[in-house]
């Protein structure tokens, strides 16, 4: 195939059932129609998964978080907190 930039030579390169053409002589990448589509399907599928996994760490974080919250304390909660 020829590179509709730079007329030079495109090879094809296939990464995750998708056709890349890649410009030898630019760098210019093409994709064909419905391609990028399929790729941002498949970043959307990873994010999904990823969200899914760390789901449950980000959930102890935040209740360790607001257990440990620094909240200001007035003189008189100062005061009463050698009871505790």
């Amino acid at each position: 195939m020829i590179c509709p930039r730079c007329k030079g030579e495109l090879t094809e390169t296939v990464k995750h059932n998708v056709v890349i053409d890649h410009c030898t002589s630019c760098g210019g990448i093409w994709l064909d129609k419905g391609e990028l589509s399929k790729i941002i399907s498949q970043i959307k599928q990873a994010e999904a998964s990823l969200d899914e996994e760390f789901k449950p760490l980000w959930k102890d974080k935040r209740e360790y978080y607001d257990k440990y919250k620094y909240k200001k304390k007035s003189t008189f909660e100062k005061i009463f907190d050698i009871f505790d």
